[in-house]
């Protein structure tokens, strides 16, 4: 009863702070024009297209960093083919928005999924020994 009471306590104090920073704005950086038109009209130029890419992967990357309890894990997070799908559509849903709710929604879809059974495993963290040659 007692960790109960004092549980309840912690989210009496916790659940208004977490409803106020998520109230509040957060900054984030793109070099110049990051509407969804823009994004749009970028379509047949790969080179800019992977400058989004790039900045997406970092937007994740920096996601998982302040939120290591919540992250994206590796396997889970599309190809660059499938990211400029996504972000086509959430741009043609939201013609009058930034690319970035994009990143944003995107995150969100894929935090804490867990990594599909069909990808292969991750390398081993430490690599085989290696064995002596053998002497005659």
């Amino acid at each position: 009863m007692r960790a109960l009471l004092g549980t309840t306590a912690l989210l009496a104090i916790l659940l208004p702070a977490a409803a106020h920073a998520q109230s509040q704005q957060v900054n984030v950086f793109w070099g110049e024009d990051a509407s969804c038109s823009t994004w749009s009209k970028s379509a047949s130029n790969k080179a800019i297209r992977a400058q989004y890419d790039f900045w997406v992967r970092g937007f994740v990357s920096g996601h998982n960093y302040a939120n290591p309890a919540r992250q994206v894990k590796i396997g889970v997070f599309p190809v660059s083919a499938d990211l400029y799908q996504y972000l086509d559509q959430y741009c043609r849903d939201n013609p009058s928005l930034s690319f970035i709710g994009g990143a944003i929604r995107l995150v969100e879809e894929l935090r804490d999924l867990d990594v599909p059974s069909s990808k292969p495993a991750a390398a081993p963290s430490k690599p085989p020994a290696r064995k002596a040659p053998a002497t005659k």
